[in-house]
């Protein structure tokens, strides 16, 4: 554990998933729908399964929901990709931009950024979108997550559970392997407590992982026990631990990290942040029907609401009243905040 009254100043890692290319061969085609739309088709490649509850389902509905929005976009979803390995993960990026069949090439994740680097030379014609810039492709655009901003939105929710509790206590952050977006988002977490619950402790603990369920719990419990009131986690597969260790302590409560968040955990959850990853898929698609794919940076923040946070749950509302009024007067507030960003290390 390591309390977090610290400014880091590391280099700066906006990630997350990206985008690339011009259109292909049918961007001529037009929409049979009646939209008048040239329709597009999208392959989203992901590691894990679609319905994995967390990063990969985020995508495939974020995408999905904003082809349906369109009305002449055709998402094909190839999933479970990683089973196979490194092997499978680049040739599954070699398969669609091979096939021809893709306006788009959706490739979500850290694991999917070395075949995109390989073969995305070979398809210049071809637009890419994935987590990582590569250099020496003009065809594969990058989106970016303002993780200060997530971590500012995790800060906000979790000052509410002291603040409309009345609780005394301090305030947690847990995270994974500590990568550096999550001292992004410690950073932010850090500033957003000092702005809503000043001169309140922040403890924040990094297990090593996302992904183990009973370490999240262990952590999580020990965090309640050294003070903590008021909890916000970062974990993926690990979060229904977290939630565990909360519905077995009495006086905390206990934040969500994405939507289905409240699904893990619908009696302990009292609201969540955000990530909407369709809301730049828009500007993917006019990019492209405009024939003006370039090495984009795009990035998901509170202004574009590619960043939020959820309402309160009815358990939320039931343990802390006040907190849907708070977040109403937060997101009212939102699109004009300016959050803090981490300092870039000097070499």
């Amino acid at each position: 554990m390591r309390s977090t009254r610290r400014l880091m100043a590391i280099t700066t890692a906006l990630v997350l998933v990206a985008v690339a290319g011009c259109g292909s061969d049918e961007d001529d085609a037009s929409s049979d729908d009646g939209s008048g739309a040239d329709a597009l088709t999208v392959a989203l490649l992901i590691g894990g399964p679609r319905d994995d509850g967390g990063f990969y389902q985020a995508m495939v509905d974020g995408l999905e929901d904003a082809a349906e929005a369109d009305g002449a976009i055709e998402v094909t979803v190839i999933e479970n990709i990683a089973e196979g390995g490194d092997a499978a993960l680049e040739s599954a990026v070699q398969n669609a931009a091979e096939s021809g069949d893709f306006d788009i090439i959706v490739s979500h994740g850290f694991d999917l950024v070395p075949g995109v680097a390989r073969y995305a030379p070979d398809f210049p014609d071809q637009a890419f979108v994935t987590s990582l810039p590569i250099d020496g492709a003009d065809n594969v655009s990058v989106y970016l997550t303002a993780f200060e901003e997530t971590g500012y939105n995790a800060g906000f929710l979790a000052a509410q559970g002291l603040l409309l509790s009345g609780a005394e206590g301090a305030i947690g952050f847990l995270g994974g392997p500590g990568l550096p977006f999550e001292d992004q988002a410690i950073f932010g977490f850090e500033h957003a407590v000092e702005d809503y619950a000043p001169g309140t402790e922040v403890i924040s603990v990094f297990t090593g992982t996302f992904e183990d369920p009973q370490l999240a719990q262990e952590s999580a419990t020990q965090m309640f026990q050294q003070g903590v009131v008021s909890l916000w986690n970062q974990q993926a597969a690990g979060q229904s631990g977290v939630y565990q260790a909360c519905a077995a302590t009495d006086g905390v409560y206990c934040f969500g990290n994405s939507i289905y968040s409240e699904s893990v955990a619908p009696d302990v959850v009292v609201a969540s942040t955000v990530s909407d990853y369709g809301a730049l898929a828009p500007l993917w698609f006019a990019r492209v029907r405009a024939g003006e794919w370039t090495n984009d940076i795009d990035i998901l923040n509170l202004a574009n609401a590619g960043t939020g946070v959820t309402d309160a749950t009815s358990a939320g509302e039931a343990a802390l009243p006040g907190l849907q009024d708070a977040i109403d007067t937060f997101r009212d507030e939102s699109p004009t905040l300016v959050v803090e960003l981490m300092p870039v290390a000097e070499e």
